[in-house]
Parts: structure tokens; C-alpha cells; sequence
């Protein structure tokens, strides 16, 4: 009897242990009614933002990956990180801030988040993001992104739209009749601007840019600092 419990015993610490070892998700969902903007501060890993039209509501979810940070971190610590960590959704102002709440909360965190967020278009979205790719679709109250590495994309109807990357390609599409200014500019690297189809040809040795007026009522801005600048006007 005695070895029985022992061995059941073991068999459940295999089981938490492995169980504590794999991706852990997230979820939530908001009623989107008073609010005007979605404030995401995400560290490594991609993002997805989508607006759909009839949607009445705001639903998140992020999937906590375990990853060793260098070649002395603990893979152990970091299953751990995951397990301790909390989705903290937060309405304040008219305005859903999100961010994943973790013990041990520094710079180096031990885990990749992957967000997939669905939205109603009048949204607002901020969003200060460390490394990975990020897609954002759809929102048509407008768009203010401070990346740190990798590529982005973002798709408007409407909307003024603010880029800041430091190192990768960011691609802004949207439809001209909208816009009355869009600028593109490149620290290393190139800055592309064509408007239904025409390139507007920038300038710069090294810093390049790129610059459009038009008769609508919004502005494109696109900052990269290492990579590609790109927007395209339809």
C-alpha cells in the first residue's frame, strides 16, 4: 500500500511537472461600449491586432511561452515565470490597458508573448512593444506603435498612424483619398513611398525620407531605424 502512494505520488509530481513545462494561455473579453482605446505594453514575441465590423466587445488572448534567456538562465525558472504570471486588463479613462503582470518583473523576462487581439474598428490603439512581429488591421481611430525589433504591419481605412521601429521593415497600407500627409523615413536603410501606384523618390545619403501631401484629413508617419520605411497609398 505504502508503495502504491509512493508511486501515485511520483506519477502526479511527472504530471504538474510537465503540465507546468508547455504554453500557458491567457483569455479575456471586455464590452467595448464607452470605450475609445486599446493600450497594450507587450515584451517578446508577435502581436496581432484585428478590427471587426458588428464587434461589441474586446477579446485578448496570450499565449505565455517558457524560454532560457541566456546560456546560464534557468529553464526551470522561467516554467516558473510562466506559471506566477497574470493578465492585468485594466478600463480606465475609456481605456483598456493591458500587460502581463509577472513576479520577477524586469527587462529580462523569461517567457515570449504571443496576443491575438479582435477589436471594434472605433478603437484606438497604442501599443510599445519590445521584439517580434507585430500586424494590425482594421482600426480606423488611429494608431500610435513604438517597436523595438522586428516587422511590422499595419493596414488602415482611416485613421492618423505614428511608426517607430528600431531595427526591421514597418509597412503602413491605406487609401489615399483619407490621407493628407504621409512621411517616410529611414535611419539605415530605405524609405519607399508610392501613392495608387506612383513612387514618390525620396532623398538622403544614408538617412533617407520620403514625403506626400494629399486632400484628406489624416497623417502616416513611419520612423525606422535600421530597415525599411514603406507605405503605400491606394
Amino acid at each position: 500500500m505504502k508503495k502504491l502512494i509512493f508511486v501515485l505520488t511520483i506519477v502526479m509530481v511527472c504530471a504538474i511537472h510537465v503540465e507546468a513545462a508547455g504554453p500557458k494561455s491567457l483569455t479575456r473579453t471586455i464590452q467595448a461600449g464607452g470605450i475609445e482605446a486599446l493600450d497594450l505594453s507587450s515584451g517578446i514575441g508577435d502581436v496581432t491586432i484585428t478590427a471587426r465590423d458588428g464587434l461589441d466587445e474586446v477579446t485578448i488572448e496570450v499565449v505565455l511561452t517558457p524560454r532560457r534567456g541566456g546560456i546560464f538562465s534557468s529553464k526551470r525558472q522561467a516554467e516558473r515565470d510562466v506559471e506566477a504570471a497574470t493578465l492585468d486588463a485594466t478600463v480606465k479613462r475609456e481605456r483598456i490597458i493591458l500587460r502581463i503582470d509577472a513576479p520577477d518583473d524586469d527587462d529580462d523576462r523569461r517567457f515570449e508573448e504571443q496576443w491575438i487581439i479582435d477589436v471594434p474598428p472605433h478603437l484606438m490603439v497604442k501599443l510599445e512593444h519590445g521584439v517580434g512581429d507585430v500586424e494590425i488591421r482594421g482600426v480606423t481611430a488611429g494608431v500610435e506603435l513604438d517597436s523595438g525589433v522586428g516587422d511590422v504591419e499595419v493596414v488602415v481605412t482611416e485613421g492618423d498612424v505614428n511608426v517607430d521601429l528600431g531595427v526591421g521593415t514597418a509597412i503602413v497600407r491605406a487609401p489615399a483619398s483619407a490621407y493628407g500627409a504621409a512621411e517616410a523615413a529611414g535611419g539605415v536603410g530605405n524609405a519607399r513611398l508610392t501613392v495608387q501606384g506612383e513612387k514618390i523618390e525620396g532623398g538622403g545619403f544614408v538617412s533617407k525620407a520620403a514625403s506626400w501631401s494629399g486632400n484628406g484629413s489624416y497623417r502616416i508617419e513611419v520612423a525606422v531605424g535600421v530597415g525599411d520605411a514603406v507605405i503605400e497609398l491606394n
